[in-house]
């Protein structure tokens, strides 16, 4: 197959349909293939696949999860059943295509330029709630980058991207960490590692951030409940990245050191700063750390404060139950 999509959705059933049919509108003069994986949803999702499928049967398959993977394990798990592509791209089940020669001009690119692996575009970031006005992402990105700039930040919106795949004789659930994310940065490095990357410089799809999302909280201002689901997950992939991966020195280092950062004052926050040693693990991540808690010493004499009076509660604390254990003992002898 010249070129497979892979979708994955859960309880989608409210954006699935548009996704379907930002696929279906391309207009190529390859074959390709639609690979969407439904990871046991509990709404009417299943039902709207089910309908594409059996209309469009032999453009879409279906993968019926008989489990819950979640979104990262249905992630790879799909991704590990395709073993017959030239070309591999992402388009989530929430997320949709606007130009119906994107693939046409994507694929043109990839094979004229054989020392390219990534060929991605621009998309327009919305809020479905419209707390925040539209925007074309990336900006400021070069059209032709490396894994040097990949590095730095991922600017490669999921739904834009299209790899040179290099996985069908390798089976990525072997192969991919565990309990990392985000789960397509980590893709986007892997092939960027021997080709380079290019940018279209056009708006070509649409990437909807909504209450269900995994990025929402992050921008909605509950940045603290977002650190602790993923932060360990993040540390968990700048680990894995470094050990598997051929990268450049001080590879993720500003990424990485606010991520730190904003652990060290959620877990001071919410009075689990004990908590940080669970995480901060790697050698790389504990020497972030002290550089870390020294800028935050200098700087934020809020977090002195906060030490000190941890330690009078604390101290209160077990001088109370001192006291009691006392008068427990004072009662028996009489």
């Amino acid at each position: 197959m010249k070129l497979t999509i892979v979708t994955t959705t859960y309880n989608q059933e409210k954006y699935i349909g548009q996704a379907i049919e930002g696929m279906l509108m391309q207009k190529t003069n390859f074959p390709f293939q639609i690979v969407i994986s439904n990871d046991c949803s509990t709404d009417k999702t299943g039902e709207i696949l089910k309908r594409y499928e059996e209309k469009y049967p032999d453009k879409i398959r279906i993968i019926d999860n008989k489990t819950n993977l979640g979104a990262m394990g249905n992630f790879i798990h799909t991704l590990s059943s395709i073993k017959d592509a030239e070309y591999v791209a992402l388009c989530d089940g929430d997320d949709f295509w606007t130009d119906e020669n994107k693939l046409q001009k994507q694929v043109e690119f990839l094979d004229n330029n054989k020392d390219f692996n990534i060929c991605f575009h621009k998309a327009k970031l919305f809020y479905e709630n419209g707390e925040k006005e539209d925007c074309v992402i990336p900006q400021n990105i070069k059209e032709v980058t490396t894994i040097e700039d990949l590095v730095e930040q991922n600017y490669i919106v999921a739904n834009s991207v299209v790899y040179r795949w290099k996985f069908n004789d390798k089976n990525l659930e072997e192969i991919f960490p565990k309990d990392i994310v985000p789960g397509d940065y980590y893709v986007h490095l892997l092939h960027a590692q021997d080709g380079k990357i290019k940018m279209i410089d056009e708006v070509m799809s649409s990437y909807r951030r909504h209450e269900d999302g995994m990025w929402w909280s992050n921008d909605a201002s509950n940045k603290e409940n977002f650190t602790l689901q993923y932060g360990k997950k993040f540390l968990n992939f700048y680990n894995a990245a470094d050990k598997y991966m051929n990268l450049p020195q001080n590879a993720f280092y500003a990424q990485r050191k606010d991520m730190i950062y904003n652990l060290i004052v959620t877990y001071t926050n919410t009075g689990k700063i004990d908590k940080i040693q669970e995480d901060i693990v790697s050698k790389k991540d504990k020497e972030i750390f002290q550089e870390c808690m020294k800028d935050i010493v200098n700087r934020n004499i809020w977090f002195l404060d906060y030490l000190e009076q941890k330690a009078k509660e604390e101290e209160k604390l077990r001088n109370s139950i001192i006291e009691k254990i006392k008068k427990i003992l004072r009662f028996r002898r009489k």
